[in-house]
């Protein structure tokens, strides 16, 4: 009895097996075909992820039919339900899993933002596997009257615990989400602080945010400090940047002339857009010379201080050229004798 018991258990579990799976390979071949026809890949990253759990789980669906039918003894039957059990439970563990990973290559692919899905999403990962593979042992604990209670009061009191050992790491973490989801820069951007320096975006780590600065060395600085600071963007709203030059020129010259000689200047400069076009103005009588600013664009915020020097360096050719005197600091000082001073 017991031997035609386990002969009817192996040939129902070995005939439902292939049948399970003969209907999960078609079942996935006409999901794929349907598939095919949507414009987004990640149900086809899906069905490739579930369709190995899929094929298991018909398998041990088969032996759970088969053991329902078949005559065994009920501590064999005991044994084979609770495996059972515990396999029903990893596959739903491993699913869930090779899911979160079609959806996270998915988003490596078609993200907006592909900086943050690369820098967090290994992050997101592991606390995925955590939790999800915390939640199957318990799952399976309690299956066999193991008491979690005990588990989960000390898996809170821990968490409690890291958690105020590590409050400035997360302040960091957090503030570092905060400015990929934001977005008020981006690695490449270049940016002004609030304390006064800048430079070029390195890279925006989990707690630190790394800068380039023009002296050519880095400045690392903590997310949640950032998050609290003022930052001027210079490529928000648009890369074009002013760019300016300032120069004084002797009070005998024609200002009309000045600023034409300026402007011509600037546009013989390749880095200088045309539109909008730079424009001259005078801006100041000082004490020893009049005073005119140069107002040009250019496409990126890194030409800036190059632009400017070249057009400097037009600047003074062409007043040599044209004969515009720029000139030194003059100064009168008058004397007046002591007998003079009495009378």
């Amino acid at each position: 009895m017991i031997t035609e018991g386990w002969l009817l258990f192996i040939i129902l579990f070995v005939a439902l097996s292939l049948l399970g799976i003969f209907l999960v390979k078609v079942a996935l071949r006409l999901a794929r075909g349907i598939s095919a026809k949507t414009k987004t890949r990640l149900d086809d990253y899906a069905f490739k992820a579930l369709s190995t759990p899929l094929q298991l789980a018909a398998v041990v669906i088969a032996a759970h039919i088969a053991l329902h039918f078949a005559t065994l003894k009920p501590s064999f039957s005991r044994v084979i339900q609770d495996t059972l059990f515990v396999l029903i439970v990893l596959l739903v563990v491993i699913a869930i899993n090779n899911l979160f990973k079609a959806i996270v290559q998915w988003l490596h692919e078609s993200a907006a933002n592909k900086e943050f899905v690369r820098r967090f999403a290994p992050i997101l990962e592991i606390g995925e596997k955590l939790f999800v593979w915390t939640a199957g042992l318990m799952i399976v604990m309690k299956r066999f009257n193991y008491d979690i209670s005990s588990l989960v009061v000390s898996m809170g009191v821990g968490s409690l615990a890291i958690g105020l050992a590590a409050q400035d790491t997360l302040s960091n973490i957090i503030a570092g989400l905060t400015i990929l989801l934001d977005q008020p820069f981006k690695v490449g951007d270049r940016i002004k602080l609030e304390s006064g320096e800048f430079g070029d975006v390195l890279e925006i780590g989990l707690r630190t945010t790394k800068i380039k600065t023009v002296e050519n060395y880095v400045l690392v600085i903590p997310n949640s400090l950032l998050v609290k600071s003022k930052v001027l963007n210079f490529y928000l709203p648009e890369s074009r940047t002013v760019g300016r030059v300032s120069v004084g020129v002797s009070y005998k010259e024609n200002p009309k002339k000045v600023r034409e000689v300026l402007i011509r200047s600037a546009l013989e400069v390749d880095e200088v857009l045309r539109e909008p076009e730079p424009v001259a103005f005078f801006t100041e009588f000082a004490d020893f010379s009049l005073n005119f600013l140069l107002v040009f664009h250019v496409d990126d915020p890194k030409k800036v201080f190059s632009t400017a020097n070249r057009i400097r360096d037009r600047i003074l050719e062409n007043f040599r050229k044209e004969g515009i005197d720029i000139p030194f600091p003059i100064q009168t000082v008058y004397l007046r004798r002591e007998n003079e001073g009495k009378n």
